[in-house]
Parts: structure tokens; sequence; C-alpha cells
């Protein structure tokens, strides 16, 4: 498939930011159900029912959360919502509506749905159809402000390629990254066994800093030392190369050991000081924190992939305080992975975009989940030699 409908900078107002134990932009399920609709509203239209729209791929240009700044960091707004149940009981006294926090955004994102059926001469009045429809549905949970531009692509013709990247940069293109865990996984599981892929998961997603004491004499002293000797300049290789990994005393180069032993009485003392403090540290030592790398390369963030049924379904109106008395129940719990933030300019073949849509994977029992293509993805450490259009 090679044609797409590209719905090109939908501004959104106040769209939910928080699924599951993830916040700062939408569950892709938000995106897929608004692809989801348009499809059904489609079918209803007697001259565009032919077409079919299946999945979407989602690229970001802007987001910024609805929050506010207190000694303990940033917190979502906060407002007073009346329960309109409890509204509409008679003769109630209304109470004062209580305070809940709202975890809301807004952004900016464009949308890429493959469509399927042959267009004809049907473009503008499919492209019309769905502008118009974009802008009364709402996305996240949000106002759909504007849509700048709605139109129909064929990928499989270089030029129309190379135009999507330029229109969607600055954008980047939300990407399936659940290989990662799974991989990530495998060796949580060797150094801890009884641990579950939950652990894992906050293990990977965590923002880690580990403490290195202060070695500021100890990089000038190797680095003037190795303009004088190749011996020494090895040595400060070896030095860069351990200063590149989380600090852990049980790490440091038997080389690095060997050499200061070695010239003791040639060094400043204060740098052996600097040494021995390297060495062995304590808790009155001085230390810097430093970021500790995500296990793999990549703009990397926890996301929200689908849902796992925690019950049976339950017939229609059986359970109480439902959305509705005409459809079936089941309560279900969030499903987590992990996903990359890529720019768009990376995705030089049609294959990669293709691989980027993100779709209802086939059902399994008690499993609702979005996946992507693994096929034609774009490694996050391959080199970019293409010329990047602006």
């Amino acid at each position: 498939m090679s044609q797409y409908l590209l719905i090109e900078r939908v501004k959104v107002q106040n769209a939910n930011a928080a699924s599951g134990f993830t916040w700062g932009f939408p569950a892709i399920t938000h995106f897929l159900g608004f692809s989801h609709n348009l499809n059904r509203k489609l079918k209803t239209d007697l001259t565009l029912n032919s077409f079919s729209l299946g999945g979407c791929a989602v690229i970001a240009h802007s987001s910024k959360p609805i929050t506010f700044k207190t000694e303990n960091g940033l917190l979502f707004s906060q407002n007073r919502g009346i329960n309109y149940l409890e509204a509409t009981k008679p003769g109630d006294t209304h109470k004062a509506p209580s305070v809940i926090e709202e975890a809301k955004m807004n952004m900016t994102v464009s949308l890429l749905i493959p469509v399927d059926g042959y267009l004809g001469g049907l473009q503008d009045l499919l492209t019309a159809f769905i502008k118009k429809n974009c802008q009364i549905q709402r996305l996240a949970g949000g106002t759909v402000l504007s849509v700048e531009n709605v139109e129909i692509i064929d990928l499989d013709k270089d030029e129309q390629l190379k135009s999507v990247r330029r229109k969607l940069l600055p954008g980047f293109i939300l990407q399936d990254r659940s290989s990662y865990l799974a991989e990530y996984f495998s060796k949580f599981k060797e150094s801890n066994p009884k641990e579950e892929l939950l652990d894992a998961w906050f293990d990977f997603i965590a923002l880690k800093q580990v403490a290195r004491p202060v070695c500021e004499l100890l990089d000038k002293h190797l680095a003037k030392q190795a303009e004088k000797s190749e011996s020494i300049l090895v040595l400060n290789d070896i030095w860069l190369e351990h200063k590149s990994q989380p600090y852990q005393k049980e790490n440091i180069p038997n080389e690095l050991i060997a050499y200061f032993e070695e010239q003791q009485e040639n060094i400043n003392p204060k740098i052996l000081m600097q040494w021995e403090s390297y060495l062995e540290p304590n808790e009155k030592t001085a230390a810097n924190w430093e970021f500790v790398k995500k296990p793999k390369a990549g703009y990397l963030v926890p996301i929200m992939t689908g849902y796992k049924a925690i019950t049976d379904v339950y017939p229609a109106g059986e359970i109480d305080g439902s959305r509705d008395s005409e459809t079936d129940l089941c309560f279900v719990e969030s499903v987590h992975s992990v996903g990359e933030w890529q720019s768009v300019h990376r995705l030089k073949r049609q294959e990669q975009w293709q691989a980027s849509i993100w779709r209802y994977a086939p059902y399994k029992k008690d499993w609702y989940l979005c996946k992507q293509s693994t096929e034609n993805k774009v490694s996050p450490t391959e080199s970019i030699t293409d010329e990047v259009y602006y």
C-alpha cells in the first residue's frame, strides 16, 4: 500500500496527558481510536464508503503539558468539576465540587493514515470530508482547534516522499521499541531471577544518576602526560573509556592502579590525594552526579500500548454505573512498553514509513494491543549520510 492520508499539523487543546503509569503524551490508543472513528464515518457516506482507513503513524511537532511549578516540582492544573450524576438527584443540596488534578496538555501532531480503495477522481471529496470530520471529533479527549492541511499522498513516488519529509519537519515520529524491553528483560532476569517484566520496565525507563568522586586533577594530569608519552596516551584512553561507564570502584582498570602506585614519588601530592579518594571514596568524599545512559541509544520513552482484561466480559446492563446499558463491559488494566521519538528525516524509504504505522494487533484472549510492523525499521544508531530536506 502506497497511498496515504496526511492530516497535517492538528492543533489540539486540553488533550489527555496521562495514560496508565505514563504522562507527557497521549497513549497510542487515542490516535488509533481517532482514525477508527473517521473510518466508521466514511462507511456511512454513500459516495466514500468504498474507502477504508487502517492504522496511523503519529508525528509530534509540539507538546505542552498544562502544569504549574511548586517547591516539589511541576504539578498538573487543578479544577472543580461538578459530578453530573449527583447534580441530578432530586432534593439534593449542592455541595462545592471537589478540587481534582487534571492531566491535560496542548499539542500539535500530524497523522499519516493508510487509505485502501481506488481513489479515481474522489481525492478532493475525500480530503474535504476528512478535514470537516477531524474538526468535529475529539482527539485524545481534547478539542481540535485547527487542521492545517489534508491531502492524499503516494509514497511510491520519490518526489512525494521527499515532500512529506519536508512538510513534517521539525517533527518526531513515535516508533515501537518493545523488542528493546524484551531483550533487556532477558538480561535483567539473569541477575534478578525473581523479578518480573514490570520490574524490568521500571528499571529500563528510570532516569538514574550515579555519583563519581571528583577527578578534575586526574583528568588534567593524565591529559598533560599523554602529550609527552605514547604509553601514557594509551593509559589516558583507558581512563576516558572508564569514565564513559557508570562509576564502580570495582571496575577501575588495573593499569591505572599500577601507574599511580609506581609514580607516587613523581606526582603532585594533591593529585595522589584525589586518586586515593577516587579509589576508596567515603561519605565525606566530594562527588559529581552523572546520568546513567539508557540500555539502548535513542530518545526512548515509556508508552502505553493497549489493555489487558482482568475480568470476564459482563453482559450489557449488569454493571451499575457503566457508560451505557447496550454494550458489554470488561474491566482492564493498561499495558506498557517502550517507544522512541525519531526525527522524520531518518525515514528515507517507503518501507520505513509503512513500518511506522500503528495498527490493532490480531485479537488474543484478554489482550487488546497496538503494534507496528517489525520489518524495515530504522536503527537509532544508523549513520545519517543522506541530505536532510528542509
